[in-house]
């Protein structure tokens, strides 16, 4: 059920190519090491992780980067998925920021500055109920330029969760600061979600 068809070139729209991330292997715990992080961990723990396929990407000629995780729950404990999401809510901020750094002294580079901040709000999310938007704006790449000398983009990251019954699918829409790919979020969000539901059914 993981590894289900969720994306493809035709929701993305022109430019976009499937990609092969051979450099990325799964991860079962998505986020870092740091407490807030921990406290998604903890809720997300309790639901009984029973797939996981982290594999699909697509690249658009522009220099972009779609990719897509997808993960199912055994949630046998009841309210184990609403508190999983609750916690989200509560942390997704600090635990996107902390892990963007993570990952960046995992390569060894000591990262810029990093923020992550909702897209609508908590109590008023912009593409519905079901979905949370995240943007991520992070300055390692351009500080590192400045400290050599040359010119490097700010990088962006569209973090967007689809929660659906056992189901849960994140994308991530990696590109540079200024341009707007807010179409692309909307329609992978409503994608997403109504692939989830016809799964579920």
């Amino acid at each position: 059920m993981a590894e289900a068809e969720l994306l493809d070139r035709h929701t993305l729209g022109k430019g976009w190519r499937p990609a092969h991330m051979v450099n990325n292997a799964e991860r079962a715990r998505p986020l870092g090491d740091d407490p807030d992080s921990d406290a998604v961990e903890s809720a997300r723990s309790a639901r009984q992780l029973t797939g996981l396929d982290e594999g699909r990407a697509w690249r658009h000629r522009d220099g972009g980067l779609v990719v897509l995780r997808s993960e199912v729950y055994a949630d046998e404990a009841d309210g184990s998925a609403s508190a999983h999401r609750s916690a989200w809510l509560e942390h997704a901020e600090r635990a996107l920021g902390a892990t963007w750094r993570e990952r960046w002294r995992e390569r060894d580079r000591e990262p810029g500055w990093i923020e992550a901040r909702w897209m609508g709000s908590v109590d008023a999310p912009i593409l519905g109920n079901r979905c949370d938007w995240l943007r991520i704006e992070d300055h390692t790449a351009s500080a590192g330029a400045a400290r050599s000398g040359g010119d490097g983009a700010v990088t962006v990251y569209e973090h967007v969760t689809v929660w659906l019954g056992r189901r849960q699918a994140t994308v991530v829409i990696r590109h540079d600061v200024g341009l707007d790919l807010d179409d692309v979020v909307e329609r992978c969000a409503a994608e997403v979600e109504r692939r989830l539901g016809t799964d579920e059914r």
